[in-house]
């Protein structure tokens, strides 16, 4: 029994670090899958669902994969933040709850292009082929909005406990308000998200035992 306890703590240590494997996957997937799809005009676009169906799928797989670890890195988000909130833990709820959001739109983002990859090229034209590209771009937006709220309730929850260093806190609210502005909103989701994953990741890492630092510490 103590056996499987020390196991467990062992996993349990490095679970926020799921955050950085997911981030990893994300611009694998990302690169793979991007460089496959040609969008000049409907007609690349159809011959890259019709040529390129190996790298598409490939890449839509990696992506889901990082979603994956995304929710694990989650529950190590959430375990914190609730452990500094305490009471009904509303700001934990409502941060947990639009980080659920964006892993489910993240698993369905790269799911037009894989479908159309999968898909008889006959069954396509170029018309139906850029329709079925927007729709992955309706997904992203629901990424951004989603991902806004995560930061959002997370930097207030940070600033009124010290969850996260304050530094992190103002952050994340400014990285939240730039995802909201739909010009900028891409590039927000795009290069600050996944960056601030990867902070969040080492401070919860840092923070548990077994390691030399301390989220607390970093907030002083």
């Amino acid at each position: 029994m103590a056996e499987t306890r020390t196991r467990g703590a062992s996993w349990e240590r490095y679970a926020p670090l799921a955050g950085v494997l997911a981030v990893v996957l994300w611009v694998i997937g990302i690169i793979v899958r991007e460089t496959a799809v040609e969008m000049k005009t409907p007609a690349t676009l159809l011959d890259s669902y019709r040529n390129e169906e190996g790298s598409i799928l490939l890449g839509g797989f990696l992506w889901v994969l990082g979603t994956f670890f995304f929710f694990w890195f989650l529950g190590s988000l959430r375990a914190r933040l609730a452990a500094a909130e305490g009471g009904v833990q509303r700001l934990t709820a409502i941060a947990f709850g639009g980080g659920v959001a964006a892993a489910v739109f993240g698993f369905a983002l790269p799911g037009p292009d894989m479908a159309a990859a999968i898909a008889d090229g006959e069954d396509l034209s170029g018309p139906a082929a850029e329709a079925i590209r927007v729709v992955g771009d309706v997904f992203f937006l629901g990424g951004e909005m989603s991902a806004a709220v995560l930061l959002a309730a997370s930097g207030v929850h940070a600033l009124r406990t010290g969850s996260l260093p304050r530094w992190l806190a103002w952050v994340s609210l400014v990285v939240a308000l730039a995802l909201i502005i739909l010009p900028i909103g891409w590039a927000a989701l795009l290069f600050a998200f996944p960056l601030w994953v990867l902070v969040v990741s080492y401070l919860l890492w840092s923070a548990s035992p077994g390691t030399t630092g301390a989220v607390g510490t970093a907030t002083k």
